[in-house]
């Protein structure tokens, strides 16, 4: 979504032009975070915790399947993904790892109108995983934006990650805008890296993004009863998700 088709409906609050240009812009029922004049995420402001783009629905998508209890986010954007998960899983840990000062200190003043708890790490995402081994989340969702980042790059990471990614642990992972010969390239490597893993993964229609889904290859097979009874979402959310879902490639 370019900032320039919104930019006239609202008003320029914040911009800084470092490494990335980051600008927050809003009009009356919208705030957005911008990188490049590319909005990255966009909170509605009566509701913050709804998500407002439709690859944060399939990146959070495994919650069809399970209730995680301690979650590693590596990238915080606008911080959609927080406000939602800690919006409906309260007692949920969640770590939150960004390595731009200044996306931070955007979130704090901008995006968290109800001063929701989030545990922030101003590293890199490398770094992290360096710094905390004994850690063993049971979702690592990695949704980092980096306009230099090489698909060879996001492999790298993806390596890192795996190797504290147990056998019930979910991995979930947005590669922003790859070829079909990079999507094709990354497929086969985790194939290849998680071979114990069922692989779903999403093109998002009109957008870039492909989102990838690295399960436990029980997690697939339970109950629709089970899964209704256990799930965090409403019934209206999980519906609409549960039919996103069926459009995923295996």
């Amino acid at each position: 979504m370019k900032l320039v088709k919104n930019i006239q409906q609202g008003q320029l609050s914040y911009y800084t032009q470092n490494d990335d240009s980051i600008s927050v812009s809003e009009n009356q029922h919208y705030r957005w975070l911008a990188f490049d004049n590319v909005v990255q995420s966009m909170m509605l402001k009566r509701t913050p915790s709804q998500l407002t783009f439709p690859h944060q629905i399939s990146l959070l998508s495994p919650l069809l399947f399970f209730r995680p209890k301690k979650v590693v986010e590596f990238g915080l954007g606008g911080g959609n993904l927080a406000r939602f998960l800690l919006h409906y899983l309260p007692d949920l840990t969640l770590d939150t790892v960004e390595y731009s000062q200044e996306v931070i200190e955007c979130f704090e003043q901008f995006f968290n109108p109800q001063a929701t708890k989030v545990n922030l790490h101003h590293c890199s995402a490398l770094d992290w995983l360096h710094h905390h081994k004994k850690m063993k989340p049971d979702w690592f969702i990695c949704d980092i934006y980096h306009k230099n980042q090489s698909i060879n790059d996001s492999l790298i990471l993806t390596k890192n990650i795996l190797k504290k990614v147990g056998e019930q642990a979910v991995l979930s992972l947005n590669l922003p805008s790859p070829s079909n010969e990079e999507i094709n390239y990354f497929l086969a490597e985790l194939k290849v890296l998680a071979p114990t893993k069922q692989l779903v993964y999403f093109h998002i229609p009109h957008y870039l993004n492909v989102i990838i889904h690295l399960l436990p290859c029980d997690m697939l097979v339970q109950p629709e009863e089970s899964l209704i009874a256990n799930t965090a979402l409403p019934a209206r959310i999980f519906k609409r998700w549960r039919k996103y879902w069926r459009h995923g490639m295996h």
